[in-house]
């Protein structure tokens, strides 16, 4: 149930402190958390999850070098936090920002969860949101939602996959369950589609599976009231989904396997829970070089960061020539901000009302 809320359940929020010697304080809705933390489109925060409450902050300089996009689930281990340069928090003026209704700017900042679900034969899952969600409907993302009171977030995550999939993780497999990095996202996700709505921090944990997506293929029981479809992405396709155009034909022009694919195998779920296998254009899950591509079918912003990050780390631990993350992130996202164009130059903006 990723973007969505409910009353159904006691809302952990995030709250923020810059050093371990200032108090945490309640995030608000309508400030941007990396702004607020003195991070520049992306960087590097502490994550613990303590009585209902999801708590940020600034590494202290003698544990700046203690990073890790893909450790331990440990309070002094570091994990990458980003936004996409069009952060529609981050560039609202403050006459847009007092425009925003009573209930939406003291709702603070939600904190979600997802999980890039990884088979043992190196493919990852993802759903799309069913047509009636009031966020990101119709679009492509990891398995996901809200964390309620008293969750850890492996419950909240692994909760939410049984929900959406069916699938049940065994006490085995959720061993080695960590927290790969945590995203800003924001309801438009564009100011030009409207006011914000929504604001959260998602965190995206990875899981690595003891069966394969074809055995897991065949335990999927999908909620049509959550998601109408999922699709398991191998590498190959990953790769096209993170790299943009020009990077993925130089790729694909060094390598020897098939990179290329025009359509992918997915399962379609009907409003009576019945299962159909089906396919869709390769297109729709590979990256856009157009930004205006935001509002058709894709794989979210929030979910390609996710992607890159866990590409990442199969590169790395694949043996193959090393790229950073902050670089596979920037090669899809370059098409919004160009190289030679910083996002602290863009211009405040008032939402489309």
């Amino acid at each position: 149930m990723q973007g969505t809320a409910s009353t159904n359940y006691l809302k952990v929020l995030v709250h923020l402190r810059k050093t371990s010697q200032t108090a945490y304080k309640l995030a608000k809705f309508n400030k941007c958390i990396l702004d607020h933390l003195g991070l520049s489109g992306d960087g590097f925060v502490e994550c613990t999850l303590e009585n209902n409450q999801l708590l940020l902050q600034c590494p202290d300089s003698e544990n700046s070098n203690n990073t890790d996009s893909s450790g331990p689930n440990e309070k002094s281990v570091q994990y990458r936090i980003m936004h996409p340069p069009f952060c529609p928090i981050q560039h609202l003026d403050e006459e847009g920002s007092a425009a925003l209704p009573h209930e939406i700017i003291t709702r603070g900042v939600d904190v979600g969860v997802a999980v890039l679900l990884e088979s043992s034969d190196k493919h990852l899952l993802l759903t799309r949101r069913a047509a009636h969600m009031r966020t990101f409907a119709g679009l492509w993302v990891p398995p996901g939602g809200h964390v309620e009171k008293g969750e850890t977030l492996e419950d909240a995550v692994l909760r939410e996959l049984e929900e959406e999939t069916g699938l049940l993780v065994t006490l085995e497999e959720r061993q080695n369950a960590h927290i790969l990095g945590l995203w800003e996202s924001v309801y438009p996700p564009l100011l030009e589609l409207g006011q914000p709505k929504r604001h959260h921090v998602v965190i995206y944990l990875h899981i690595t599976l003891q069966r394969t997506s074809e055995e897991l293929q065949k335990q999927f029981k999908l909620c049509p009231e959550e998601v109408d479809a999922a699709v398991w992405m191998s590498v190959d396709l990953i790769k096209l989904a993170v790299w943009n155009t020009k990077f993925a034909e130089q790729y694909q022009s060094q390598s020897t396997g098939n990179v290329s694919q025009d359509e992918v195998y997915i399962t379609l779920v009907n409003k009576e829970g019945e299962h159909a296998a089906s396919t869709i254009a390769a297109s729709i899950l590979k990256e856009s070089d157009e930004s205006s591509d935001l509002n058709f079918e894709r794989i979210t912003t929030g979910s390609r960061f996710a992607l890159s990050m866990w590409l990442e780390q199969h590169l790395k631990d694949s043996g193959l020539p090393e790229t950073s993350q902050k670089e596979l992130y920037s090669k899809y996202i370059s098409h919004v901000v160009t190289e030679d164009k910083s996002t602290d130059s863009l211009p405040k903006l008032r939402p489309k009302m």
